[in-house]
């Protein structure tokens, strides 16, 4: 009874918030006002937003370049003592603080957010390799994981042994958990970004072949299998927080499972491992996750630093993991056709209608989208997530009207930076601090999505691989030629070239054009560019001339 009673309040409290919400819009832009943090907005003849990048018809590319020229080029290094002041300062913290236009020396103390950032930068990084071939990004992903595994991860003898930790407080070298706010204890852990860590391990011995990171992968892999239960309404298949140490639950019930369900997945393709455990636990994940929050739409889970106990809650970032794997992987839904326009709307319901009183829904005919239950915020990366979902549906389901959403949403997170890659996170807030991972990898590596989706709004007369799920190596772009392996034995990859191909080679042997789901396909985007898909069933090199 007393939940009910919180969770009745909680939904008047939300409609006259909504209620507030619409009256400050219309009082807020009556006027007008001509700028998105450091830029005037540019419209089109519609009156609606298009990128302050010029040209528009790279605006996109350039905003990825810019993001990672940032992070390349323009990051301050920690505070001391040493050896703390050896490392950049996305090591240790979560968040920046900006004067002048720049990043100030003394960083955002609140916390460091292992578990979010790293999985995020390092599919950032992968994609942004597939996409430029510039091996940079991915030395820097890696170095953040390898220090992540050698200063955060738990010993044999913990309840949940050789697993890593998600958080810990700011400026910790050694990572035990993020106690300095009271929110949790030391060696207290989310579950679902574990998890994500897991696969990102994983992805990054496909990449470089270490078995460090295999090793680590499967540890995590191990455990999760081994504390697997079936779940239901109130307790999910793990807790979403636990203690690590003792086995306390402090958390039972989340939804962010999809990074959890991949490690397995990779391991149980790859024959790698307990894949008889791994597989079971991959019956029960996706069984609770069609059952119950596709059903119930309670995709409850925080972020590393928000204490949730609650199989009510709804965040947007377990559901956009899902939706956005369930377009890259159909199978895992009969019924996702249903689903994700559902899942787009759920969205648009609960994190673009509902927001902070004086806050817009809307910018310019873009959506802009909130965080979670308790942070309705408008943030560039839950932004960008919503495109990417969006632009998926539309090249599914030709429904122009998500391409429209896609679009406008996308333009505006290009004014969430400065011209050198300085982002901004939530520039109709006040007083929000910009997340490394959010702002340099939650946010970009959603743009490659969209342009796998609409290829139309990569650059023209250039060549790119715009998205793959798969871990590719080798990349190397020559004229009229692209060259890379890829490291699965199924997968796609999304291009868009300057060249008609007429020869794609696997392995030195020619792969067939359109024959049924393997081969390539070809499609004629005007100026004599091309949007090209390879569909593989084998692992190996591929060259398309």
């Amino acid at each position: 009874i007393l939940r009910m009673n919180k969770t009745t309040l909680f939904i008047i409290n939300c409609l006259i918030a909504s209620s507030l919400c619409a009256q400050q819009q219309s009082n807020r832009y009556s006027t007008r006002p001509d700028s998105i943090a450091t830029h005037k907005v540019v419209l089109d003849d519609q009156s609606k937003l298009i990128s302050w990048i010029q040209p528009q018809s790279r605006a996109y590319d350039i905003f990825l370049r810019q993001r990672w020229n940032f992070v390349k080029t323009s990051v301050p290094y920690s505070p001391g003592p040493p050896p703390r002041s050896a490392y950049p300062q996305y090591y240790f913290y979560c968040a920046y603080k900006v004067g002048n236009g720049k990043i100030l020396q003394e960083p955002e103390a609140w916390m460091n957010d292992v578990g979010e950032r790293i999985p995020n930068w390092f599919e950032s990084a992968h994609l942004y390799y597939a996409y430029t071939g510039d091996t940079t990004v991915m030395h820097i992903a890696e170095k953040l994981a390898e220090y992540a595994i050698d200063h955060g991860t738990t010993p044999a003898t913990f309840a949940w042994p050789n697993f890593p930790y998600t958080t810990t407080n700011a400026g910790d070298m050694e990572f035990k958990g993020f106690d300095a706010a009271k929110r949790f204890v030391l060696h207290e852990v989310q579950v679902d970004h574990a998890g994500d860590m897991g696969l990102t391990y994983y992805r990054l011995y496909l990449s470089t072949g270490k078995e460090k990171y295999k090793t680590a992968a499967i540890n995590i892999a191990n455990t999760l299998a081994d504390k697997a239960k079936t779940g239901n309404a109130e307790e999910s298949v793990w807790p979403y927080r636990v203690v690590m140490n003792t086995g306390e639950v402090t958390a039972p019930y989340g939804a962010n499972w999809i990074g959890a369900y991949s490690l397995l997945e990779h391991l149980v393709k790859a024959n790698t491992g307990n894949v008889a455990a791994y597989r079971n636990t991959m019956n029960k994940v996706r069984d609770f996750m069609l059952r119950y929050p596709m059903q119930t739409g309670y995709w409850a889970d925080g972020h590393t630093d928000t204490d949730i106990r609650s199989n009510t809650y709804k965040s947007n970032m377990g559901k956009s993991n899902t939706a956005l794997y369930i377009l890259d992987n159909p199978a895992f839904d009969p019924e996702w056709k249903t689903h994700i326009p559902q899942m787009i709307q759920w969205t648009e319901t609960y994190f673009v209608t509902r927001c902070v009183e004086g806050e817009p829904a809307t910018q310019w005919g873009a959506n802009l989208v909130g965080e979670q239950d308790d942070f309705f915020s408008k943030m560039d990366y839950q932004t960008a997530r919503y495109a990417a979902e969006c632009a998926k549906w539309y090249a599914v389901s030709g429904d122009a009207a998500y391409k429209e959403k896609a679009y406008r949403s996308l333009n505006w997170v290009t004014y969430c930076n400065d011209s050198t890659g300085l982002a901004f996170e939530s520039p109709v807030s006040k007083g929000i601090a910009s997340w490394w991972s959010d702002c340099y990898g939650e946010g970009p590596r959603m743009f490659y999505h969209a342009l796998a989706a609409i290829p139309e709004w990569a650059p023209p007369h250039e060549n790119h691989i715009l998205y793959t799920q798969a871990i590719l190596k080798n990349v190397l772009y020559e004229t009229k030629k692209v060259r890379y392996t890829a490291t699965d034995e199924n997968g796609t990859e999304f291009l868009r070239l300057s060249f008609k191909p007429t020869k794609v080679l696997l392995n030195g042997k020619r792969v067939a054009l359109q024959n049924k789901n393997t081969g390539y396909t070809v499609r004629a985007l005007g100026g004599g560019d091309y949007a090209v898909t390879v569909n593989r069933t084998k692992a190996g090199h591929i060259i398309i001339e």
